[in-house]
């Protein structure tokens, strides 16, 4: 499959070419770059919706029947759900989640799971790339879900426009323990699960917490409740935060978040280069530093000064 071919799939909103295009961001095939070249201005054409939260909260049926009701107004949409990665072949392990999409069928939308590939932050490496290609192929609205690994989800805050927590109902001291991480990032906070008890004592709870600027929304995605009005109320946050230039400082950050995530990937490979070619030596030192013959530190310092002439 040429370039021009999956460049010119793409334009046409083909959810072949959508795939093939985001296989080979994930693993790494310079040649999609030719193609992405070709759609830089295409960057902003898609509002982007972040969608996080602990472990279990419904986020993934959460979304899908939010794909529903932008499909009921006519949004083309693009969903990104980012998994763990298997520790033996480094794809998504909660793949079959897409089929959680009832709407994936719908030749209007396109959802795809990404591996985290060991990146830190909740997300994936591939996650930018993969963003621009479904802004290329005409998704209106695009849709992101992190991985579900709790508090250290808080890079969804580079990469959407608005961001929604889902919390389910908990006790007071289940709230405050996570605002150390995810509840400063929020525009939205999203109570799911309104047909368990507790629902409103948490909203009170988390009230005294954010504070009465921030919204707050109750959902049951299990009884389709509240999915309008949380629609409703992320569409109003980005017309606000559009007005105010909220949203292009984001994607300004989105950018420079992009540069760096580019630089720590140039600087991880030729790190991953320069231990398979030293692979032996380490061996050696490390059993030097168990026969007590050399400190750890003085062992790593060596190392990182072998490195630095290295990559010079």
């Amino acid at each position: 499959m040429d370039t021009e071919s999956i460049k010119k799939g793409i334009e046409n909103g083909d959810r072949r070419f959508i795939a093939k295009a985001i296989t080979m961001i994930e693993e790494g095939d310079s040649r999609i770059y030719e193609v992405l070249e070709t759609f830089k201005d295409r960057i902003g054409k898609a509002k982007v919706f972040g969608i996080t939260g602990p472990p279990g909260v419904g986020k993934s049926t959460l979304i899908s029947k939010l794909v529903k009701e932008a499909r009921n107004r006519d949004e083309n949409v693009g969903v990104l759900l980012v998994d763990p990665s298997s520790p033996i072949s480094g794809g998504a392990l909660l793949g079959n989640r897409v089929r959680m999409i009832e709407e994936v069928s719908d030749p209007k939308v396109y959802a795809r799971s990404l591996a985290t590939r060991g990146w830190f932050g909740g997300l994936s490496r591939a996650i930018d790339d993969a963003m621009l290609v479904l802004e290329a192929s005409g998704k209106t609205v695009i849709f992101i879900e992190t991985v579900g690994a709790g508090q250290i989800e808080t890079d969804i805050f580079k990469k959407a426009d608005v961001v929604s927590l889902v919390l389910m109902p908990y006790s007071g001291d289940e709230i405050q323990a996570l605002k150390a991480g995810l509840m400063e990032i929020a525009d939205i906070y999203v109570i799911n699960k309104g047909d368990l008890d507790r629902n409103k004592i948490t909203g009170v709870t988390l009230r005294m917490i954010v504070g009465k600027e921030k919204k707050i929304v109750y959902t049951s995605a299990l009884y389709n409740e509240g999915i309008k009005e949380l629609y409703d109320a992320m569409m109003s946050k980005w017309e606000e935060y559009s007005k105010s230039g909220e949203i292009e400082k984001r994607r300004k950050m989105r950018m420079k978040s992009s540069l760096i995530n580019d630089l720590n990937s140039f600087f991880f490979s030729l790190l991953e280069k320069f231990i398979k070619e030293h692979d032996e030596e380490m061996e050696k030192i490390s059993e030097e530093i168990l026969k007590g013959k050399i400190s750890r530190y003085q062992a790593s310092k060596e190392l990182i000064t072998k490195f630095e002439s290295y990559i010079h």
